[in-house]
């Protein structure tokens, strides 16, 4: 069954073409969540530990290199990006959150194959949303986190990808992001059990060519640091 917030997010992602300002996808973004009577959770979301202001529009919109909280501007959308779309609800005290990411081609209807996009975007792409799959199967009470981080690395190893490091799912609720971490990879993180009946976002993140991050002068834009591209799915589940 598809959640409200994964049909705006859908909503949203099939505004993505040529020409399209990431501006445009947050005003939708904004315009939905009014028809939906439900509040944007990022709006004016500050990370914990963080000197950055308040986050400043409705939804992350990344493109290619960039990871995660790329912030939605006057930036035009082109022909083989590839934009990751972020987005947070909260209605009566609840949260929701979810993720996915577009290639921006066009569509050989002929053929039945999407053109202007690179073989290694489409790769990354088609892995990265296994990846996120592979997660949620693992979303079972009995299970701990490690579980669902060792799923995703393996959809990573699988296509020779990489694991983003340092960044993963949460628990989610009455607050956005709660415990427990969920990391991506094994990196060491303690593993925690999932207990049946709590919601968890789980997000895998992957890059083409490594896995080291940083943020830009923003202070929010989550960069991949030598290049290359990224790709984000992110689905809350209730674990069962």
């Amino acid at each position: 069954m598809v959640s409200p917030l994964q049909e705006m997010i859908e909503s949203i992602a099939k505004l993505v073409a040529p020409g399209v300002t990431t501006q445009q996808l947050d005003d939708m973004a904004g315009f939905l969540c009014k028809n939906a009577n439900v509040k944007p959770a990022f709006l004016g979301y500050k990370l914990p530990n963080s000197t950055a202001d308040g986050f400043p529009a409705n939804i992350c919109v990344s493109i290619n290199d960039e990871v995660i909280h790329g912030i939605p501007s006057l930036r035009t959308i082109e022909l083989g990006d590839v934009v990751k779309i972020d987005m947070g609800i909260e209605k009566d005290g609840e949260f929701d959150d979810g993720a996915t990411t577009v290639l921006c081609g066009t569509w050989n209807e002929k053929e039945q194959r999407l053109e202007d996009t690179s073989a290694t975007a489409r790769k990354l792409v088609k892995a990265t949303k296994e990846a996120l799959e592979a997660g949620v199967a693992q979303a079972k009470a009995g299970n701990t986190t490690h579980d669902i981080a060792k799923a995703v690395e393996e959809v990573a190893k699988k296509y020779d990808l990489h694991v983003i490091h340092g960044y993963g799912g949460h628990g989610i609720g009455e607050q956005l992001h709660m415990e427990p971490h969920i990391p991506n990879e094994l990196d060491g993180t303690p593993s925690k059990p999932l207990e049946a009946g709590k919601r968890v976002a789980i997000e895998p993140m992957l890059a083409t060519n490594h896995g080291f991050t940083y943020i830009a002068k923003d202070g929010w834009t989550v960069k991949l640091r030598n290049g290359g591209l990224a790709a984000h799915f992110e689905q809350t589940v209730t674990v069962r």
